[in-house]
Formats: C-alpha cells, structure tokens, sequence
C-alpha cells in the first residue's frame, strides 16, 4: 500500500508524459487509476524500450472502442510485471491493481500482486491480497503457503501454524512449508520439533542452506552445542523450493538480456554455475555493456573453474567501468590470493578509494598486512571494516591480536575483549582471552587474577577441555596459589601422556616447573599466535557469497 501512495504522490508532484494511461479517458476513470511514468534511468536501453512498448499498447487500448476489459487487463498484468522485474514497486503495485479491477476473476493479478507485496515485506497487504485470491480459487495449492508466510510476517503463529501445516500435506510444498513450521517452533521454543522439521527440510532438499541456521538454534535450544557449530557454520540463503505455476508464469512473461540474467540468477541459487555462466553469457550478447551482469558472469565462471576466463571477465568489467567496485574488489582477492600482494594492495586502495566504507576491500587488507606483520595498518582497516558493518568473529579475533601485537595498552585490549564478549559470548573465546590478559596484565589497573581465576573456573567447569585447564591453572599462579595451579598442571601432564603427545608434554613440564619454582611461566601469546592469524585469501567464498547489490 505505501508503494500505491508513494506512486500517486509522485504522479502529483511531477509533470508525467501525456498519454491515456497518465490521463484515464471517462470510459474507465471509475475503474482505473493513472500510472505515472516511472524513473527509468537506471535501466538498460532494451528494458526501457520494452516498457514503453507496453505502456504505448496501453494507451492504444484505452483510447480505443472496443477494447475489452479483459484485453486491457492482460496488458496492465504484463506492465505489473515488468516493473516488478525492475523493482519498481510502485508502478507494479497500480498496473496490478488496474489488472484486478478490470477483470477480478482471474486469479493471477490478485496472487501476482500478493507476491509482489510479500517480497517488499508488506505482510497485511499480502494477507489481504492472498484472501482476494483465495475466494477466487479456494484450491489453488500454493495458497495455503503464501497465507502461512504472511500470517508468520504478522506474528500471528496460531494461525500461519494452521496454513503451513495444511500447505505440508502437499508433497511439492512440504519442505518449505515446513520451514514455516519450524520457524514458528523456533519463535515458541519448542526446540525439539523445530530440530525434526529442519532435519526433514534437509533430508528433501540438501542444498536449501538456509535451513542450516535455524537448525543452528534449535539444536542450542536443546543444549546439543557441537552439532548446533556444524550447522551455523553451514548458513546460506538458499531457501527450501517450492511448485508455483503462477509464478513460474510471472517469470515467462520476463524477455531479453533480463530473462537470460534471471535464469543465470536461479541457477546460482541452485550452484549451477555452468548453467549460471550460460545464462549470463546469453544475456552480455544482447546487452554487452551491463557490467554488473559481467561480473557476475566473472563469478559463475569461477565457480565452474573457468579461472583464467573468470579474470578476463573482470579485467573486462573494471575497464569499461572503473567506478564499479564490485569486480575490482574481486580482482583484488584473487591476486592476493595468487602472492601477488604489491598489486592486491593496490586493488583494494582503489576500491577503498571509490567507496571507503567498502566493508570486504577493508577485511581483506587488514589481513593482508596481518599476515605479513604490518599490524598497525591491519588494527587500522580491521576498524574501518568493523565501522562499515563487519561483525564476523573471527574477523574481530584478528583485530584484537593486530591491536596487542601493535603495542596497544592492556586497558584498551581488556575493554575490547569484554565487548566482544557480549557480541559472541559463544563460543567463549573472547572469555578465554580476557582471563588471561587479566592473569598476566604488567599494567596494575587491568590484572584481576582473582576475576581471572573465576572465569577460568566457570570455563573449565561448563567445558573442561585441555586450554580451559591450562587457564585455570595460570589464573591460580597468578593468585599466588601456586600449589593449587601445580595440581592442575600435573593433570595436564598425565592425559598428554596417556595420548601420546610427547611434545606437548615437555612443554607442559616446563610450565609446570615454573610453577613448582614459585614464578608464572612466560608470555601467553606469541607474535604470531596462529590464533590471531588469518589464512590465506581465499576467492572462493568471495566468488560464492559476497553480495553484489545488483547482480546484473
């Protein structure tokens, strides 16, 4: 609904082109709302054109006498649509509505529009919209699903349970409907059935990877926290698949350089990236010049391992448009990742330099200069990174080793691991490193040891595991109970004989000397802990999921 204000504000603000469709003829001004021209600026030349097309055939609808409603509502549909294919939601919203006012029997305008609104998370209008559809056709079977996701948009669990649970009876719909099912049990902690649901989500459609989230928290919800790891760790955006021939008619009704675009988007969803590089590659021979659809083109080809392709592909991108950051940014990563850091360096400047809030060129400079030891310029782009959004954990790890390692005071390390704690209190390993930095603090301000004897304690009661022992028994050093540390080190020693760990047993020993001697053992952490050191730069997850906005 505030799509339809916002276009009538506009078609009151500015001066539209004259036409019938911006100025009803008294034939069908009762029925029928003007639609203002839409700013079209920003699409390519062929969309543009086929735009003006549909609008010129509708203005030769209305001025015509025999036109009939029915006629005129198909081309109304197809302006909807094409907007909608352009995000302009407004414009798609009224010639939408057009379509449903000149013919209410037909149920695709009421369900297309429906569609329309829960796509832009307008969830009332859907409802209201998916009820106009359903007194159309009751039975149409992807009604109930639609019902149920704007019903869980609402809040309303009891009832959108009630849809999705009928929607599940339909073997083409059950795994998304019951990913609505499971995110209502998530919502009323009924962990247990959430868990089913999202495992039986997975076992129908193994790739929909956005399941694995979700499955995350149920699975701490019942306390299963190693299993819950491996699945958070798998989170992804492909949501479950579902049958709507409708909508699939909505898709056909999309020709040109933006269909084959759309194909190649769906399959990326589906990581088809042979597929997704064909699509791409047919729509660039009808519209060479859309640098956005280029570098995707670029990812889907080195997705598919077509490498050396894939980075002609943007060399071609960055030439014919430097100002795009995207394919720089890509180029970048991958000659980090080939050792060539001089010209990596290079690239990320100059996508900081168009764009300094560019979170990714930020992250991955950071690391560049962790790894090779310049680590006041990594603390300085890990907090550019982290201003422009990055929240990621380990990203935050690295930051914090780039800040200790540039010889910045234990009380401005103690307050960063303390915040970011409260943004990752699990795993606890912002805990772990406060108790000791706590327990082995030169600054009397920061050292705590008897705050870090207590956090250790917690730790290696909740999870006793070999670092969380180790902890304790420095916490207790440091304390000054000696004897009491010596007791948990001598256990250390014992289960890493019993496994076998020769190497770690000596260094075990000698810690565990320097306690027996009354003296704490030497400095925590390394230059170069590998805890605070990233890996390699890697392209793949860059090609495979960093968001691009506009993928064509």
């Amino acid at each position: 609904m505030r799509c339809i204000v916002a276009a009538l504000l506009l078609f009151a603000a500015t001066a539209a082109a004259a036409g019938a469709l911006t100025e009803t003829p008294r034939t069908w001004a009762e029925l029928l709302v003007p639609i203002p021209a839409q700013r079209l600026d920003e699409l390519e030349t062929a969309d543009v054109e086929r735009i003006r097309e549909t609008r010129d055939r509708l203005d030769q609808l209305l001025t015509a006498t025999d036109t009939e409603a029915d006629a005129l509502a198909a081309i109304y549909g197809r302006l909807g649509v094409l907007y909608a294919a352009h995000r302009l939601y407004a414009g798609a919203e009224l010639a939408l509505s057009n379509a449903r006012a000149l013919d209410p029997q037909n149920l695709r305008w009421a369900y297309f529009a429906a569609h329309i609104a829960l796509e832009q998370g307008e969830a009332a209008q859907a409802l209201d919209l998916l009820t106009e559809a359903e007194r159309i056709d009751p039975d149409f079977p992807s009604l109930a699903l639609r019902r149920g996701e704007a019903l869980l948009g609402l809040n309303r669990l009891a009832e959108a349970r009630t849809a999705y649970t009928k929607a599940a009876d339909d073997a083409a719909l059950r795994a998304a409907a019951l990913y609505g099912l499971g995110q209502i049990d998530l919502l009323e902690r009924q962990w247990g059935d959430a868990a089913a649901r999202f495992d039986e989500v997975l076992q129908l459609q193994p790739d929909a990877d956005a399941v694995h989230y979700p499955l995350g928290q149920a699975l701490i919800g019942l306390g299963r926290r190693d299993a819950a790891r491996t699945h958070l760790a798998q989170r992804g955006a492909i949501k479950p698949r579902f049958t709507d021939p409708l909508i699939e008619g909505l898709r056909s009704l999309q020709t040109g350089a933006r269909f084959q675009f759309e194909r190649g988007v769906a399959a990326v969803k589906r990581r088809d990236y042979a597929a997704a590089a064909a699509g791409f590659a047919a729509g660039l021979d009808a519209e060479p010049g859309n640098v956005r659809a280029r570098t995707s083109f670029a990812r889907a080809l080195w997705l598919s391992g077509e490498k050396k392709a894939a980075a002609d592909a943007l060399h071609r991108a960055v030439a014919e448009d430097p100002d795009q950051t995207l394919p720089r940014f890509l180029l970048a990563v991958m000659q980090d990742a080939a050792g060539d850091t001089a010209t990596a360096v290079v690239s990320y400047r100059a996508v900081l330099a168009s764009d300094p809030a560019h979170a990714g060129a930020s992250s991955y400079l950071a690391d560049l200069y962790l790894r090779r030891g310049d680590f006041g310029d990594a603390a300085l782009h890990f907090e550019r990174a982290i201003a422009a959004g990055a929240t990621e954990l380990p990203l935050l790890l690295h930051y914090w080793g780039a800040l200790r390692n540039a010889g910045t005071d234990d009380s401005v390390l103690r307050d960063r691991l303390v915040a970011f704690d409260r943004r990752f209190p699990e795993p606890p390993v912002f805990r772990y490193l406060l108790a000791t930095l706590l327990a082995t603090s030169n600054d009397a301000a920061v050292a705590d040891p008897a705050r870090a004897v207590e956090i250790a304690t917690t730790l290696n009661t909740e999870q006793p595991i070999p670092p969380h022992a180790e902890l304790l028994a420095l916490s207790l050093a440091a304390a000054g109970d000696f004897g009491e540390a010596l007791q948990v080190q001598q256990g250390l020693i014992e289960w890493a004989r019993m496994t076998g760990n020769w190497a770690e047993v000596a260094v075990l020993q000698q810690t565990a000397d320097d306690y027996r001697a009354g003296r704490l053992p030497g400095t925590p952490w390394t230059r170069y802990d590998p805890m605070f050191q990233p890996g390699p730069a890697d392209p793949e997850p860059v090609m495979r999921n960093y968001p691009a906005g506009q993928p064509y």
